[in-house]
């Protein structure tokens, strides 16, 4: 019902691309082989071998036919090492050596390395059976002294995020690691604009029979230092060349602030072409009084010499047209050298995505003229990828990726997707010019196919949609605009209007869609908002045989609620009109069909459709839906999750925003991965249907709204 709601019902896994191996040597092969054996054990199956390939890297050289004293050596302090930072503070390692004669010595380190081996040791084979011992972790840390903070959000720096099932990963106690925290919540302190601001960790305490430990944190903020003013020195007046400085007065004296207010001076000078500006900012600040000192910065800024282009070029473009690449690049020969126009430059040749790295240097680095040199890495120029996946509705999933970059050295995009379920085929080739018209313009054409086994008909589905896509910054909304003509057909149909239904219409549409996504992460979202809006202008004038309108918008809100726990809200609405044509004549497929695990969660997919005499469904022409969660967190990747979903439908317009209302409650529980949450959920009806069920176990991924 909502965007990508086929994609939603899968876990798509990239297998892994195909790609031509370096073949590796035979004589390579054999020096792997001679070279002396390092077998950790005492860490489990899964920590044994990853210390064994660590090991590996570190030594390096070290590690020939044999290893010497210092090397195994070595290999004990780099094991210790590590299993201390893992919160083992008293681990014991036996290293078992097996010489080239055949015998077996043993010795045994602690952390404290007092022990050395003989300097005539030598290991064909070195086994390192260690004894983690107790593992420590913080237990109870408290804080005096603090005020710019709450206590459990500084105690996020030593423990991390408050779960419900404590990971003991979160907690490991180390020296290294304490050290590092108290560091880190003073910088949060100056970050916030307490610059004279110490923390000291005090009256440690470690239960070595438990491993439990506790620690005091002392901390003096000192007053805040807020800017009340910037002036310059060695340059014009700042404050009328840059009115922007003005915006950074009243804020806190911070290293972010200074870096902020350098780069806004620094770019200037750019603008006017000396790349070579210095700035360094010098606080002046007045006595503390009631806990505030304000703070006159003074910036001295020493331009340099103005610099003018010389020659610019480009390298290690094999594949690629230069002037593709000359007109990523505005700034000309004889201009003033702006390096905040060569570095946009530098970001389109990478926009295009055919480029692994494009760098830029200048030859010479220093003087009046500069030659700006683009060196670009080109990229891959086909891969193909394996898909498989599963669904609550459509099950098994398979199938095929195959893309290719750069044609005809130009930048061209192509990409051919082939999808099969147990309820769908799909496939899709798309064909894409990137700045097709100007900097941020891209043009896209696309051709389609879809036959996808629906709850109440079979829908079928073939076209061809040419789009440009670009950004709206006065909205901050990515938008995209198109043309699309397709045949839509369905077959099989139980619905409630399949003696009226059209078996098979042509639709040719005018499409608008704009998106603005302000959330910290798209795949988890913790905070921010998103919001969308579709639409879908079908007519006779566009070369159709049919007259619709279809709107959809609708948006979300995420927001932590104390620590470790999350509030979500999603809301969409969508309508389908028929002004200038008969409403009889609307597409089957063209309806609203929702249920499913990215809409109301106590039905499966379409079933929570309006329904009609007869029991049968029938296609919404409006609906409304709410989706609110609560979210706890578990353990670092595990949540539970307390939701309930409310639709609100109507098949005639006449009945606009909704004549009938479903409400679902229910639990789940997500494994964050890396392409997102793996969910579980189970929804329960309020207030089913006669013919709906009471429930709906699904199975999905990706966040729901």
């Amino acid at each position: 019902m909502k965007r990508n709601r086929a994609g939603a019902l899968i876990l798509v896994l990239i297998v892994g691309a195909w790609s031509v191996a370096d073949v590796t040597s035979v004589a390579a092969k054999e020096d792997k082989r001679a070279q002396a054996e390092i077998d950790v054990k005492g860490l489990g199956w899964l920590g044994d071998r990853q210390q064994q390939r660590s090991l590996s890297r570190l030594l390096g050289q070290e590690r020939g036919e044999t290893l010497e004293a210092n090397a195994i050596e070595d290999a004990v302090f780099l094991l210790l090492s590590a299993v201390t930072e893992d919160g083992y503070l008293e681990p014991v390692v036996v290293a078992e050596l097996t010489g080239t004669d055949g015998k077996t010595s043993t010795f045994t380190f602690d952390s404290k390395l007092d022990s050395t081996l003989p300097r005539s040791a030598v290991a064909r084979r070195l086994v390192l059976r260690i004894k983690p011992g107790v593992r420590f972790l913080f237990d109870q840390v408290h804080f005096s002294g603090l005020q710019a903070l709450k206590e459990e959000v500084a105690r996020q720096f030593f423990i991390g995020e408050q779960v419900l099932i404590g990971g003991k990963g979160n907690r490991v106690y180390s020296p290294s690691k304490l050290r590092g925290s108290v560091t880190n919540l003073e910088r949060e302190l100056q970050r916030l604009g307490y610059a004279d601001a110490k923390a000291t960790a005090q009256n440690l305490r470690l239960d070595h029979h438990t491993g439990k430990v506790d620690v005091d944190i002392s901390v003096d903020q000192g007053p805040r230092w807020m800017v009340t003013g910037v002036r310059a020195e060695g340059a014009e007046d700042l404050e009328k060349s840059v009115p922007a400085l003005r915006n950074f007065s009243d804020q806190p004296w911070s290293q972010l602030w200074q870096q902020n207010v350098a780069t806004e001076i620094r770019n200037h000078f750019y603008h006017l072409g000396f790349p070579d500006a210095t700035v360094r900012l010098t606080p002046e600040a007045a006595e503390a009084h009631n806990g505030v000192r304000n703070v006159t910065v003074v910036a001295r800024v020493t331009p340099g010499e103005a610099v003018h282009i010389g020659q610019v070029k480009f390298e290690g473009a094999k594949h690629t047209q230069e002037a593709v690449l000359s007109r990523r690049v505005a700034s000309k020969s004889g201009q003033l050298l702006d390096p905040l126009a060569m570095e946009q430059a530098r970001f389109r040749l990478a926009r295009l995505g055919i480029f692994d790295a494009v760098d830029l240097r200048y030859q010479p680095a220093a003087g009046p003229l500069r030659d700006p040199i683009f060196r670009v890495r080109e990229g891959r120029r086909n891969e193909t990828n394996l898909l498989f996946g599963y669904g609550s509705y459509e099950q098994l999933r398979g199938g095929i990726e195959w893309r290719q970059w750069n044609l005809f050295g130009r930048a061209h995009q192509t990409r051919l997707l082939l999808l099969q379920s147990m309820k769908s085929s799909r496939g899709e080739y798309t064909y894409t010019v990137p700045e097709l018209f100007g900097e941020s313009v891209d043009g896209t054409a696309r051709l389609f196919g879809l036959q996808r086994q629906e709850t109440s008909f079979l829908r079928q589905e073939y076209g061809a949609n040419m789009s440009v896509s670009t950004r709206v910054g006065w909205i901050g909304a990515n938008a995209t605009l198109g043309y699309t003509f397709q045949s839509l057909k369905n077959r099989q149909n139980t619905l409630e209007t399949r003696t009226a239904d059209q078996t098979q219409v042509n639709a040719a549409s005018v499409d608008l869609n704009l998106v603005r996504d302000r959330r910290d992460n798209p795949l988890r979202p913790r905070r921010g908002y998103r919001w969308y809006l579709q639409t879908e202008n079908a007519s006779r004038y566009f070369g159709g045989s049919v007259d619709y309108q279809r709107i959809e918008f609708g948006g979300s809100y995420h927001a932590p609620w104390g620590q470790g726990r999350w509030v979500h809200a999603g809301f969409n609405h969508g309508v389908i009109t028929t002004f200038g044509g008969d409403d009889t004549d609307l597409p089957v497929n063209k309806r609203f069909f929702p249920g499913g695990d990215n809409s109301i969660r106590g039905y499966q997919e379409g079933e929570a459709a309006p329904r009609g005499p007869e029991g049968n469904f029938l296609g919404a022409k409006t609906y409304m839906l709410l989706n609110l969660e609560l979210e706890q967190a578990l353990t670092a990747k595990w949540s539970a999750v307390l939701f309930t979903d409310a639709l609100g439908t109507a098949a005639r317009l006449a009945d606009y925003p909704f004549s009938e209302k479903l409400y679902s409650v229910g639990l789940g529980v997500r494994y964050q991965t890396i392409i997102g949450p793996l969910r579980v959920e189970y929804g329960r009806n309020l207030n089913p249907r006669p013919g709906d069920p009471s429930g709906s176990l699904l199975f999905s991924v990706g966040f729901p709204f």
